[in-house]
C-alpha cells in the first residue's frame, strides 16, 4: 500500500509540473487549475497541522505556520534554551514544507 501511495504522489507531482508547463489537460480538455486548493490539499494541510499540534502540545500554533516562522522571537518561550528554540523552528519548517510539497 505504501508503494502504491508513493507512486500516486509522484504521478500527482509530475502532473502538476506538466500542468505548469502547459503539457497536461484533463479529460474534458481543460488544463487543471492548481492555483485553487482542492479539498484533498486542504485536508492534507489540516492533517499536517494536527500532527504538529500533537508533537508540540504546549504550543499555540494557530493556522499560519509561515507567520510563526516570520514572527517567532528566540527565547520567548519560558524554560527553553537555544537548542530547543532551533528544534521548534525546524519542526515548524518541516511541517510547512510538507504542506507546500503536498506529501
Amino acid at each position: 500500500m505504501r508503494t502504491r501511495l508513493l507512486g500516486l504522489l509522484r504521478r500527482r507531482a509530475e502532473d502538476k509540473r506538466r500542468a505548469h508547463a502547459g503539457d497536461v489537460a484533463t479529460p474534458d480538455g481543460v488544463a487543471p487549475d492548481f492555483a485553487t486548493p482542492d479539498v484533498a490539499m486542504l485536508d492534507f494541510a489540516a492533517r499536517v497541522r494536527a500532527e504538529l499540534a500533537e508533537e508540540l502540545p504546549d504550543e499555540d500554533l494557530g493556522e499560519d505556520l509561515a507567520d510563526i516562522l516570520a514572527n517567532y522571537e528566540r527565547g520567548s518561550r519560558p524554560g527553553t534554551d537555544e537548542d530547543e528554540d532551533e528544534e521548534f523552528l525546524e519542526t515548524v519548517r518541516e511541517a510547512l514544507e510538507r504542506i507546500e510539497r503536498g506529501y
